[in-house]
């Protein structure tokens, strides 16, 4: 155990002041940093956090150089605070304080199965990676033997712990409102941008009778479900299922991409 008497305290440490992203880097591109980018911004604005054009490509260059560090493909993290400050919820950090992980990257190419579990709390609106919001997410993973769960509340289907799901039934791929508990995933809005996925209340029960579903984020990209247990099904989810392959290709045409 570590014991630390400190008279200055990271804020979001102390008071979830912070924000993060994460992304992978693949020969030094990056899939939509600028979505990333603003994504974080919304959320440390509202701890009063900015910064100038200057700095934000400071922090780009910066992911790109610990990315490289851990070979051509890696999976960053990147981490914003509002800084270190003394006691008080009312004391004022000096500047922002910025942390890189980088690891690297294995691919793995196999179906996902994935676990049904209710989300017992209120549902926040979501519009960044706001640290406060996982600490819910870590309690529900607590015990668990990976992060491969589907949340749902109320008989309505909300996200993958990690991950954005898209459910293809009738023809069409559909996806969870975002907002309350469900975050925007980038891979999830280029999909939506390109007319290829709607935003959609999803039912529980469609886990009966789509055709197909997939988990998406900007690590794994796209990764089709094999099947979510405890869902009794008269047919299995194809893995292979040819809109799925559209998904993957037009994706696939993306700089920052490799699937």
């Amino acid at each position: 155990m570590k014991i630390v008497s400190v008279d200055q305290m990271d804020r979001g440490l102390a008071y979830a002041e912070s924000c993060f992203e994460t992304f992978r880097v693949i020969d030094g591109v990056v899939f939509d940093w600028a979505g990333h980018w603003q994504r974080m911004m919304m959320g440390l604005l509202a701890f009063g956090v900015s910064f100038s054009e200057e700095k934000s490509e400071q922090i780009r260059i910066a992911c790109l150089v610990e990315a490289e560090k851990t070979g051509v493909d890696s999976l960053v993290r990147l981490t914003v605070t509002a800084g270190e400050a003394g006691w008080g919820l009312l004391s004022k950090a000096v500047e922002p304080l910025v942390y890189i992980q980088s690891i690297r990257y294995c691919s793995d190419h196999s179906p996902i199965r994935l676990r049904l579990k209710n989300w017992p709390f209120p549902l926040k609106e979501k519009y960044a990676k706001c640290s406060a919001d996982y600490a819910e997410t870590s309690r529900l993973l607590h015990g668990e033997k990976d992060v491969h769960l589907l949340f749902e509340q109320h008989g309505m289907l909300m996200a993958a712990a990690t991950a954005n799901i898209l459910l293809f039934r009738d023809g069409v791929w559909h996806t969870p409102v975002a907002g309350l508990g469900v975050l925007a995933g980038r891979v999830r809005d280029f999909f939506i941008r390109k007319g290829l996925v709607n935003e959609k209340s999803c039912p529980l029960s469609w886990l009966d009778d789509c055709e197909a579903a997939v988990v998406c984020n900007s690590g794994m990209f796209i990764k089709p479900v094999a099947d979510v247990a405890g869902i009794q099904r008269q047919y299995p989810m194809r893995t292979e299922h040819a809109a799925i392959v559209l998904l993957r290709e037009t994706l696939r045409q993306e700089e920052g991409v490799q699937i």
